[in-house]
This record gives C-alpha cells, sequence and structure tokens, in this order.
C-alpha cells in the first residue's frame, strides 16, 4: 500500500530482533520501523544487506556478484551495521514467545517517542 500506512498509528508494534536476524527480515524491521514507528527490542541484528548474483561460468567455476543494497526507507544502512534496537539488552525476553507465552512488559513504551 505505497503512501498509506498499513498499521494505523494509534496501534503499537514490537520487534524482537538478535543477531540471528538477517537479510530480509532486517528489510522488514527497518521498514517497518521507519515508516510505522514500530519499536524495536532485542539485540543487533547480523548486518546483512547485500543482495549478490551467482553466475556459473563454462569452466565450471562460479562468479558471485553484489548486484544491490538494502537500506532502511529512513536511508539507513544494513550491511555491516544490522537494526539496532530502540530497547536493548541481552536478558530482555521477547514480548510473546512461541505458544502465546508472555514475556518483556511494553506498557511503559512512549510509542509516539520511538522515532
Amino acid at each position: 500500500a505505497t503512501g498509506q500506512r498499513v498499521v494505523p498509528p494509534d496501534n503499537p508494534v514490537v520487534l524482537w530482533v538478535d543477531g540471528g536476524s538477517a537479510s530480509a527480515s532486517e528489510v522488514l524491521a527497518g521498514s517497518l520501523h521507519d515508516n510505522c514507528k514500530a519499536v524495536i527490542m532485542g539485540d543487533k541484528s547480523f548486518g546483512k544487506g547485500l543482495i549478490q548474483a551467482v553466475y556459473g561460468l563454462k569452466n565450471g567455476a562460479g562468479l558471485v556478484l553484489t548486484v544491490a543494497k538494502y537500506v532502511t526507507p529512513n536511508q539507513n544502512e544494513i550491511q555491516g551495521v544490522g537494526i539496532t534496537p530502540d530497547i536493548a539488552g541481552k536478558n530482555i525476553v521477547p514480548p510473546l514467545l512461541p505458544g502465546g507465552i508472555s514475556g518483556a512488559d511494553t506498557s511503559k513504551v512512549d510509542f509516539d517517542e520511538i522515532r
């Protein structure tokens, strides 16, 4: 929905990232953060922001070329940098674990202040 907010601004969105979050998940986290004011919690993501093409050569070798790079809508680099959480910490429990187990309390987060 180009130019439209998919998530209403009064609905809080919290995303969990860590060192295992890479590539497309970083693009999603950066996009929701920049466009929807989503809050990102956890640890810095991996930092995989390159798009590569692999070409097979006649001699059986291969050639890998970097053809593009991911940046967030606010033009923040992802490659080698990762996504930095708004609320960081190794001991923070994700807001919702699989199976519906509740974790970190975000009720005191001022979602209007998150950029």
